[in-house]
């Protein structure tokens, strides 16, 4: 794959001060805040409807705790409404009222977060309808993700909204799952003049009456309720902007003034792996509208589509963060199960910034510290069974590392050019596109392009536990033929056995080669005859395989037979030991020749003694260097 990209001495040495490898993971995992009032996921309750357009009308002052407003969401009628439009909002806030198709109607709000809205009528099938509720309350306290955070930062208040996985219900009432994406949203907020409002899409207006600020955002790209979000305080603005494929697209930041002047060269960083993530897989997914950062008072980071919010900017959250807009966002996972649909390709796209960027300097560093920490427990698979863990679904070490290294070995296995074709597929998708996916679907397009059934692979590695160990054991036979034994034990047994390409980097005399070995059982042996003398033996040299506790031995013989194996059954090798064949002839007991085929290959000539009887054989060995006989046995 071509990419060329300029990048300045400025952005070089910049980003080389921010980067903590790991960062973008570790500023990231943390969406645990609302692990005390999770539920299942719950998609037959939103069956009967689907969510065609949001419009937030919001009333919101940082100073103050609570907030009120009203959203109104149209939607086309899926099924029976008899028993009401199911949609959530935590109980701390209050309903004031509700109107259907401009009616008012009864409503129950009860348990923690449950909403049902009455019908005043029937409806059919395929029909249009709109239910507007107001509402007003303190949201549910905390400044993790899940709820609404609030924080002073040098004696201003700022208030944002946060709701990855189930937190929308904690500040609006809407259709919270991963079944449905609004087509477009408007976002009207209200605040005090000294505030402004960050949020999804293009500010169309800001406007100020009466010491009020009205701040209307438009975004115009189906959105699935977790990624719609607003931030208040009183924020400086700025704009970077990016050229991916050679078009503008703007990144519009949002800061704290007090940070300002430290936060607008670290923005600028967006700009490179903006344009590289276009080039190695598609377009940026939002460019009629924008990117951008809010700055918010929590320690970490969210893909807010088109505006994340972001506690820090150092490179790799940057990276992990836009990368969201792409994986997560566009495509969004169809159930948290698959969350590493979403945060192993951050994560992963992030690392692809170290190999491209900072001559690869990072790349093996994040590489070694990325398997070192999914092989520190011998357990864990990226298929997540329980979705009401909240630290399970965002676990650094199995949704995040491990994620992004299936990835990665899945780029090993089917190669660069299928991989990456596969991945611009799988976002390109008709059926995928701005909509939902799975597993299953990123698995077709992946054995598409490589044309490899990846079945067992995710087995393994997917809904499988733990990773292998390898002994890689080189036997030399004679000068430069040796047997090469490679053996597998597995962390956890929900794993028998990772069948994988196994590459072993063998050097010596001032000479390497790498060898892929298709390792399918274990202790299985392959004969190699490289033209030098083994001195070293590695195992995975470059990083692609996710194993631990890997052992290489070298057995080296000092005195190299010549004739092995010997007695002969078929087929046995004849070495020169480090000279130069020029010929072989085969004579029995008595002294006669006899005919034997034999072919050159590496330093050595493979010879068919099939055709011989049983008994002693001489074979004279022509060489550059003269000739020498020596006796086998034929059984």
């Amino acid at each position: 794959m071509l990419f060329l990209l300029f990048i300045s001495v400025a952005f070089y040495s910049l980003a080389q001060d921010s980067i903590i490898v790991g960062a973008g993971v570790r500023h990231c995992c943390f969406k645990t805040g609302v692990t005390e009032r999770l539920r299942p996921e719950a998609k037959e309750a939103f069956a009967n409807y689907d969510v065609h357009y949001l419009r937030f009308n919001l009333f919101i002052d940082p100073s103050r705790e609570d907030i009120s407003g009203s959203v109104y969401t149209l939607f086309e009628v899926k099924g029976d409404l008899s028993e009401g439009l199911k949609m959530e909002l935590s109980t701390t806030l209050q309903v004031d009222s509700v109107t259907f198709n401009g009616q008012s109607v009864s409503f129950s709000h009860m348990g923690e977060f449950s909403l049902t809205i009455n019908a005043p009528h029937s409806f059919q099938s395929g029909s249009f309808a709109a239910v507007e509720v107001f509402y007003h309350g303190v949201p549910s306290p905390g400044e993790g993700f899940g709820s609404v955070g609030r924080k002073e930062h040098n004696g201003e208040w700022a208030m944002w909204t946060l709701s990855e996985p189930y937190g929308c219900r904690d500040w609006w009432p809407g259709k919270n799952d991963l079944t449905d994406k609004a087509d477009s949203v408007d976002i009207f907020v209200h605040s005090p003049e000294k505030y402004r409002s960050a949020s999804n899409g293009v500010l169309v207006s800001d406007t100020v009456s009466a010491g009020v600020r009205t701040c209307h955002w438009k975004h115009r790209y189906p959105v699935v309720p977790y990624l719609i979000a607003v931030a208040v305080t009183n924020y400086d603005v700025y704009t970077d902007v990016a050229y991916p494929g050679g078009s503008p697209v703007e990144i519009l930041n949002y800061v704290y003034p007090e940070d300002k002047a430290d936060i607008m060269p670290r923005t600028a960083q967006t700009v490179p792996v903006m344009e590289l993530y276009s080039d190695l897989f598609s377009p940026y997914p939002f460019a009629n509208e924008k990117y951008g950062h809010a700055q918010f008072g929590w320690g970490g980071g969210m893909e807010h589509q088109t505006m994340s919010f972001m506690g820090r900017f150092d490179f790799e959250i940057i990276a992990h963060e836009l990368a969201h807009q792409w994986f997560g966002n566009m495509v969004t996972l169809n159930s948290w199960q698959d969350i590493w649909l979403n945060e192993g390709f951050a994560t992963y796209l992030s690392a692809l910034t170290y190999e491209h960027f900072f001559d690869g300097y990072y790349w093996p560093v994040w590489k070694s510290q990325s398997i070192g920490f999914v092989t520190s427990e011998p357990g864990g698979a990226v298929f997540v069974e329980d979705t009401t863990d909240v630290s399970r679904i965002f676990s650094a070490r199995l949704s995040y590392y491990k994620g992004a290294l299936l990835l990665h070995m899945l780029r090993w296995v089917c190669g660069d050019e299928a991989f990456f074709t596969a991945c611009r597929n799988y976002l390109e998708d008709p059926a995928l596109k701005y909509s939902f996916a799975g597993t299953a679907q990123l698995k077709a397009h992946l054995e598409s392009a490589s044309g490899i059934d990846l079945t067992e692979f995710f087995n393994d590695w997917y809904y499988g536990q733990g990773f292998p160990a390898y002994q890689i054991r080189c036997y030399q036979m004679a000068a430069n033929d040796y047997k090469v034994e490679i053996s597998q034990s597995q962390s956890h047994p929900s794993a028998s056995f990772f069948e994988m390409p196994v590459p072993v980097r063998f050097s010596g005399s001032g000479k390497d080669t790498l060898i892929v070995f298709n390792h399918q059982a274990d202790k299985q042996v392959f004969t190699i005859f490289p033209d030098f003398e083994i001195e070293q033996v590695v195992f995975d040299p470059d990083q692609w395989i996710v194993s631990a506790n890997n052992l290489d031995t070298l057995i080296r013989k000092s005195n190299l037979v010549e004739i092995y194996p010997n007695p002969v059954v078929d087929v046995f090798r004849v070495t020169p030991a480090n000279e130069s064949l020029t010929g072989i002839s085969v004579t029995d007991c008595a002294g006669r020749e006899v005919k034997v085929d034999f072919s050159v290959e590496g330093n050595g000539i493979s010879v068919d003694a099939t055709s011989l009887s049983a008994g002693i054989y001489l074979i004279r060995i022509n060489s550059v260097n003269g000739s020498r006989v020596a006796k086998f046995l034929k059984l």
